[in-house]
């Protein structure tokens, strides 16, 4: 039998962005995650488990939208412990005015419980059930 690797969770997620201010906005005040760094071609951020790191292109931004169906990133999630804390970030979300797939809580297709949202690019986020 091969052995496994083991981890012990995720480090760090590096997101490319079209707009560094635009996308810190959306993680800080929709997702709760704090600033670390933040420079004029890139930022740092975390919600105390991991970090996330927004880059600006190193070349001119191709006019597409992301996509989900291209090979690479699908979407994230964050992990919500308890249908009550889930509740709440669903609360706040609608407080925000954040357009939410099916409307808030949802069936994340698998068996699981989730709210999807996008960030300003258009990448898919998710708070998941644990």
């Amino acid at each position: 039998m091969e052995e496994m690797i083991k981890t012990s969770g995720v480090h760090h997620i590096s997101l490319t962005v079209r707009d560094i201010a635009k996308s810190k906005e959306f993680y800080t005040k929709v997702c709760g995650m704090k600033i670390i760094v933040a420079e004029k071609e890139y930022a740092g951020l975390t919600d105390g488990t991991f970090s996330l790191w927004l880059i600006l292109p190193e070349n001119e931004i191709e006019s597409a939208k992301f996509n989900p169906n291209n090979p690479g990133l699908h979407h994230w999630a964050f992990t919500a412990d308890s249908m009550e804390e889930l509740k709440q970030i669903e609360s706040h979300l609608k407080s925000l005015g954040v357009e939410m797939e099916d409307g808030g809580i949802t069936d994340d297709g698998y068996g699981g419980t989730g709210i999807f949202t996008k960030d300003p690019d258009g990448m898919k986020v998710e708070f998941h059930l644990k």
